[in-house]
């Protein structure tokens, strides 16, 4: 974990701008205090959105106002400790951050009643610090998928995620599924218990039985849930708090999704995704009127079930050494460390094409495929961008043997053209051009992303972790002198 694991002394202007902060925070609470009751209402009448800006009344029960000045101050206190450590702020929400801050400031100032100087400033910034590192946890998370069909193994794994099929799955996981019901029904008695400990009625709270017919329920409707779906995808996420674990979890498995994308392409993977995506409605039905006036009907269905063709594993497998790089660019999704400069240009560009290949709208794919392009090979804008687009784009798939019919350029060109038509320009292609230039721009950036596994290891061999600047004098590099000078450079053979 690249956060700290205690707080370093804290700087003397970083303590003396939290006071500021926590000083107006009290005057703005001083100043609603004051209002009559009557008064407080009639202002958040008239300033609607001033009722959601709350804390947690000091004495236990209740909120108190204070305000959206004092909110964004409060929020200005949450960005300040995120930027004291980095580490830790890739591993947290902000929400959750203003939550402890929130949390900590009733606590140190309000009920503790200290006074707003430097040395409470200090403590809330150590304390609200030591509360999100006790946040962190370790998760495994579980996503339901859409896949492909038989034909390969019954579990297989990309990077940091592990695919398997449903029934493996569930057979694998009875006992721990069994014992997890009696484990969340003793936790569910004690937060009872707790509740009614607290005063909440114990005629009204659940039973010990009716806490484990509960539990059970929620299980087996999660699991019915589940059930629908022929893949189950698995991804373990490191010290992260509740909420950015589900996050990293749910984009780490997206993002593997979209390096299947990558090196099946495009159309065989249109329809394959994680279970809770945007996607086409499984139900569809229309309704349309003729000229005659008569209304008629129309339904569809869109399948959830297995998609793609039966050789796909062995597919995959052929491009294992292009699999090892893309799983490895992925694993700081789920151990959220700080990512070097290549690193999180070839997660970006992935992005972005698993973006195009899913989109609907040709249009908008074309400029996704070539923004996954430029994020690969551009370290900074030039005049003339369309000419040197098609010559780098070409410059590229050469070295690596990927142009052997000679038509990169003018593929690349016709593609760069009608980007820029589309975001810039006054005439637009025909809905037939958009498509014919939609799968040069699929195939052009595919080509792109697997060169790079090639490409970017050599770079970051050769200049250790070279920057946009270095890039760019990389990319005109190749396209004097080829690919050898990086490849001895490097110490990779071409």
């Amino acid at each position: 974990m690249d956060c700290n694991s205690e707080s370093p002394p804290i700087a003397k202007k970083v303590v003396k701008r939290a006071q500021r902060d926590i000083e107006f925070v009290c005057r703005q609470l001083l100043r609603f205090a004051k209002m009559p009751a009557d008064e407080l209402m009639a202002y958040l009448r008239k300033h609607p959105n001033e009722s959601f800006c709350q804390i947690p009344y000091p004495k236990g029960s209740g909120h108190i106002q204070c305000g959206s000045l004092a909110w964004k101050r409060l929020g200005a206190l949450t960005d300040l400790i995120l930027d004291l450590d980095r580490g830790l702020a890739r591993r947290v929400g902000r929400q959750r951050a203003r939550s402890a801050v929130i949390d900590v400031f009733v606590k140190r100032v309000l009920q503790e009643a200290r006074e707003d100087n430097q040395e409470t400033a200090a403590l809330l910034l150590q304390d609200t610090l030591a509360v999100l590192r006790q946040s962190l946890i370790v998760t495994e998370h579980y996503l339901p998928c859409v896949l492909f069909p038989d034909g390969a193994p019954d579990e297989f794994r990309i990077g940091p995620v592990t695919f398997t099929r449903r029934g493996k799955f569930f057979k694998d996981r009875k006992l721990v599924l069994r014992r997890s019901v009696e484990a969340e029904t003793a936790a569910h008695i004690e937060y009872v218990n707790a509740a009614v400990a607290r005063g909440f009625s114990r005629e009204r709270a659940y039973s010990e039985v009716e806490s484990q017919r509960l539990v059970r329920k929620l299980q087996a409707r999660a699991i019915k849930t589940y059930r629908g779906y022929p893949w189950i995808a698995s991804v373990k996420v490191t010290d992260c708090d509740k909420e950015t674990s589900k996050e990293r979890a749910v984009r780490a498995v997206e993002m593997t999704l979209h390096v299947v994308r990558v090196l099946l392409g495009a159309e065989p993977t249109r329809k394959i995704r994680h279970a809770w995506s945007q996607s086409d409605a499984l139900r569809t039905a229309h309704l349309y009127a003729d000229v005659h006036g008569v209304i008629h009907t129309s339904i569809g269905m869109n399948a959830s079930g297995p998609v793609g063709t039966e050789n796909w594993h062995e597919a995959l497998m052929r491009g294992s050494y292009e699999l090892a790089v893309f799983g490895s660019a992925l694993t700081p999704i789920v151990d959220p460390v700080e990512v070097q400069h290549l690193g999180q240009r070839l997660i970006d560009a992935i992005n972005w094409f698993g973006d195009a290949a899913t989109d609907s709208n040709a249009s908008a794919s074309i400029v996704k495929y070539v923004s996954a392009i430029e994020r690969l090979f551009f370290g900074k804008f030039e005049a003339g961008r369309t000419k040197i687009f098609a010559c780098r784009v070409k410059n590229v798939l050469d070295a690596f043997g990927c142009n052997e019919d000679d038509c990169v350029h003018e593929q690349a060109l016709a593609v760069y053209k009608t980007r820029s038509a589309l975001v810039h320009g006054d005439n637009f292609p025909t809905e037939d051009e958009l498509h014919k230039i939609e799968r040069f721009a699929a195939a052009l950036s595919r080509m792109c992303l697997l060169c790079s596994t090639q490409l970017y290891p050599m770079m970051s061999q050769a200049f250790d972790n070279p920057d946009p600047t270095k890039l760019e004098e990389v990319m005109k590099r190749i396209g004097s002198e080829g690919l050898n000078w990086l490849a001895e450079a490097s110490g990779f053979s071409k």
